[in-house]
């Protein structure tokens, strides 16, 4: 009887580990299945993951430069000028500042050859009453004349560009170079380009606010009614063509039919008659 109990109680004994080895692997398959071991995996997760995007080095898009009015290729039927008997201007010392403060101040002469001081800063005024677009103030106090007076006519010389900062010459030079250095140009052949359109910062008149950009709401401003109009009557307010089609060769840049400039009105209606440039007018070819 006693050995009859020993057998059952090893018996049991022995299903009892079964059982206990059967739960150990289930709990631990369990365990596994519910994902409790996804804690290291998170954490590498975490330690690769990227840092903070890098600013971009990529360069900004290009700005669209408006197109520009051909250059005539035709060569001058005129005939040629008798020459002024007027004795010539000595340029030699010539200053465009001390120019600006005198009463001839609306004959300054502005170029490469006479750049303006980078510290100039003229007294300015809207070219008409509520307009950004600024200039001198004695340039947009005729300037406001002529616009009342077209306006009258239903022609409307809406100024879109005057007086403009040594700084923001030099951005808008600069831009043009690389517009055409981004057309595989040299750099040499670039600015060369480009200072037939505009020119390098301090040797432009709009730094001394003597000019005004007109635009119109049609495509071509040379073809417009207000184009017509400032051709037949801006001498009479003392503006002029300051890059005529016909002097590109003397004033080195292409022709503007939008870029008009300030020289008063007796000196605009001896050009306008004789047909001359500013550069011709002062003998400074």
């Amino acid at each position: 009887m006693k050995k009859k109990r020993l057998k059952i109680k090893i018996y049991l004994f022995a299903s009892l580990v079964v059982i206990l080895g059967m739960l150990t692997v289930l709990y631990a398959a369990f365990c596994k299945g519910k994902g409790y071991n996804r804690i290291k995996v998170e954490l590498e997760s975490v330690t690769q993951a990227p840092s903070s995007t890098e600013p971009s080095t990529e360069a900004p898009t290009e700005a669209v430069v408006p197109e520009e009015p051909p250059v005539s290729e035709e060569e001058s039927t005129s005939e040629p000028e008798e020459e002024s008997t007027d004795p010539p201007v000595d340029w030699s010392n010539y200053n465009p500042v001390d120019i600006l403060s005198s009463e001839n101040w609306s004959l300054t002469l502005i170029n490469r050859s006479h750049p303006l001081a980078k510290s100039y800063s003229p007294s300015l005024a809207p070219v008409i009453e509520g307009s950004s677009v600024t200039a001198d103030s004695r340039v947009a106090e005729a300037y406001q004349k002529m616009y009342n007076d077209a306006l009258a006519q239903n022609v409307i010389l809406t100024p879109y560009a005057g007086y403009c900062s040594y700084s923001r010459q030099q951005t808008n030079y600069d831009n043009k170079v690389q517009a055409f250095m981004l057309q595989n140009m040299t750099k040499e052949e670039a600015e060369a380009n480009a200072q037939k359109r505009i020119e390098p910062a301090g040797c432009s008149e709009n730094g001394a606010g003597l000019s005004v950009d007109i635009s119109s709401a049609s495509a071509g401003f040379a073809s417009t009614n207000e184009y017509k109009w400032l051709m037949e009557n801006a001498h009479n307010y003392g503006f002029i063509l300051r890059y005529p089609e016909d002097k590109t060769d003397v004033t080195g840049m292409i022709y503007q039919p939008w870029h008009w400039r300030y020289v008063g009105v007796d000196a605009a209606k001896e050009m306008k008659q004789t047909n001359k440039c500013l550069e011709e007018y002062l003998g400074a070819v």
